[in-house]
């Protein structure tokens, strides 16, 4: 079997004809098999989109090496809104879910950090906070915890 590719709701509903609605429906029926990114976008393979026949486990052993962008904060040490342009330059390696989502591949993330580490002593200007979230999103649950007391 060839290998599998994994697109977005998007891509399934243009590659199909359908409306994001259409794709979004068929997953949460059981008709099209999406795995759930961190609870904002689904990953769907390729195979599955054309009609052609799809190993589930082999897709979702391929979608467990992509994570979302707070679990990239995490890696990097950066803000998710550092990560997002690292995305969009190239730098880190991913892919766009929807407008408000990318699936980030880990190694990528991990490679950029080694090198960021191997290179920090010629590095100019303020290193890296390490040892504390950077994600937005992280920071603003232990904010409201702290307020909740």
């Amino acid at each position: 079997m060839a290998a599998d590719r994994i697109v977005s709701v998007v891509e399934a509903a243009k590659s199909r004809g359908l409306t994001r609605e259409a794709i979004m429906k068929a997953i949460k029926t059981g008709r099209l098999y999406g795995y759930l990114l961190s609870g904002k976008g689904y990953l769907l393979s390729a195979r599955q989109i054309e009609g052609k026949p799809f190993d589930q486990k082999a897709f979702e052993k391929l979608c467990r090496q992509y994570i979302s962008v707070p679990e990239a904060c995490n890696i990097v040490w950066k803000t998710d809104a550092a990560v997002m342009r690292d995305l969009r330059s190239g730098k880190i390696k991913g892919l766009r879910v929807n407008p408000k989502c990318w699936a980030v591949l880990k190694s990528s993330a991990e490679e950029e950090f080694r090198e960021y580490q191997e290179n920090e002593k010629n590095r100019v200007g303020r290193r890296r906070d390490i040892g504390f979230t950077r994600s937005p999103r992280d920071l603003r649950k232990k904010t409201l915890k702290r307020k909740s007391r």
